[in-house]
Parts: structure tokens; sequence; C-alpha cells
């Protein structure tokens, strides 16, 4: 004959279940909230135009490349397809790369060479680009671009140079008002060859660069706009390549007292009449092409699903 079962039982029973699930959720919590995390990022572009493409152009000398973890958000939400990189130097050469199962196009050598050209012979580089795409690969008539540092101002004047093809550009750390650091012959020095580059970095020509060039009359296509995000490092957490943006944001500091990112001061990335997104704190130049909280945020806004 089976006993009685005591209260005492069942609260041991009761108890043991209870220790179970709360176990399973503190184990799940973190799964949960990501997979939560991802549902909301592909609820918010489901309706996506599924032809939309983005172009990434880099910055000053291609020092500060991509990250694979950066390239592998920016096609989960773009797409496997729909992502190129291209580098701003003599190179025609095309290739793709797979990343966790999705294809990246490039166009031009992955180096140093990339970026250290005037910003005008960088938009005729990155013209020859885009018709190579456009003929071999998949890249549409029209397409996004989220720049970083001088590509900004590369992508601004690709704008006005060849209208209506641009949908919308987001800038990343991009000096709109130039940077103190071009007229500095140390932090320079960093970047041997790039003399031209430089020399469109300085606050003074960027000064008549955006006079001939404003942000409100760009001849966007489809009434796109344009968008900043800048990071704001500390220094002591910031380094570089080789030791560049420590350089650089001690020298900004010193000599202006303002913020920055490492390389470009804090006022100088964003610009009257740009849509600025945000600021990510302790995020130094580098930062912005390797954290994917950066292409999240910027492949939203261009994405329309804010």
């Amino acid at each position: 004959m089976n006993k009685a079962r005591t209260p005492y039982h069942h609260k041991r029973v009761l108890f043991k279940i209870s220790l179970f699930f709360s176990t399973l959720l503190v184990f799940m919590s973190p799964l949960l909230a990501y997979s939560q995390h991802d549902i909301e990022i592909a609820d918010s572009i489901k309706n996506r135009d599924l032809n939309n493409n983005l172009l990434l152009i880099h910055g000053l000398t291609n020092r500060h490349p991509w990250s694979e973890e950066f390239l592998d958000r920016a096609l989960s939400l773009w797409g496997s397809k729909h992502v190129f990189a291209v580098y701003t130097n003599s190179s025609e050469t095309t290739y793709k790369k797979l990343i966790h199962s999705k294809i990246i196009f490039y166009c031009g050598e992955d180096d140093s060479d990339a970026g250290d050209a005037s910003i005008e012979e960088q938009v005729e580089l990155l013209h020859r680009k885009v018709q190579i795409l456009q003929t071999n690969k998949t890249l549409g008539k029209k397409f996004y671009i989220i720049a970083h540092s001088l590509g900004g101002l590369v992508a601004r004047r690709y704008i006005y140079k060849y209208p209506d093809v641009v949908k919308g550009l987001v800038t990343l750390g991009t000096p709109h008002h130039g940077s103190a650091l071009a007229d500095n012959f140390e932090w320079a020095g960093f970047f041997l060859g790039a003399t031209d580059a430089i020399n469109n970095l300085r606050p003074s020509f960027v000064e008549l660069f955006n006079d001939r060039f404003p942000i409100k009359s760009s001849p966007l296509a489809d009434n796109g706009k344009i968008y900043t995000i800048r990071g704001d490092c500390d220094g002591y957490d910031c380094f570089g390549w080789a030791g560049e943006l420590l350089f650089g944001w001690a020298f900004i500091k010193l000599s202006t007292g303002s913020d920055s990112d490492g390389l470009v001061p804090f006022d100088s990335a964003v610009i009257e009449d740009a849509i600025h997104l945000g600021d990510f704190p302790d995020f130094s130049h580098i930062d912005l092409v390797e954290k994917p909280a950066v292409v999240e945020k910027a492949s939203e806004y261009l994405l329309n699903t804010k």
C-alpha cells in the first residue's frame, strides 16, 4: 500500500521544480536576450527592398580596416552578396570573401596604398571600382554608403560628381571640419606617402570643401539623407595600429582642449544639415570600424527603419 504524501514531501518537489526552472532561466537568459534583439532587428528591416546594396569606403591609407565582426553584422542586416568594400588604389582586382556562410565582394587590394591620394583622385578611383562591381558583380545602379574618416569626404564629393546614385550616406568619425593633426608634422609621419590626402584634411581645406559641396544641396538619389556617427575615447583606452590614436588624442586635447576619438575632434565629426545619429562613448576612431553596434545603428537608418 502506498504511503500518503506528506506536506513536507510536496514542498520538496515544488522546491526542486522551482530550482530547476530558475537555473534554466539563468543560463538561457543571455541567449533569449540576444535572440530577442535579433528578432527586433529582423522585424525592423523585414520589409526592406532586397535590391538595397551597401558600399563601404575606408579612411586614410586604409590603416583602420573593417573588422570581421563589423562585416558579419553588415551582411546579416543587408544580406549575402549585398555588401561591397572598395579600396581606393590602382588595383582593379575583384574577389569575394565568405564570412559565416555569407558573401561580401571586394574591389582593389587591401593595402596601405589605398586612401593615400587626394580626395579628387580617390573619387575617380571609387567611380571606377563602382563601375567594375556593377558590371562584374551584383552592385546595383543605386546604393548606400557607410564611410569611415577621410572616406566620408570622398563619399560626399562622389555624390556631387555622380548625382542621383547614392541613396544615403553615413559617415563614421569623418573630419567634416578637418583636423589640426593634419597640420602637425610628427603625426603626419605615421602616414608616410599620403601627403595629398593629409593636405585635404587640413581645416583650411575642408572649410573651402564645405562651401563648394554643402550637405544641404547634396544630390542624393531618392531623397536620401546624410548622417553622422562619432566616437569619443579617453586617450588611455585608444592606441591604433602604431600609436597614432594615443598621440592624436593627446595633441588634440592639449592644443584645443577638445575631446576626440583619437584623430577627429568632437565637433568636427558632425556638420550642419547632416542628421547626427549619436555618439559612441569609449569608442576610438578604430572602434568605429570594428564594433558591430556601429554598423547596426547606421543600417537601421539607411534602411529607413527609424
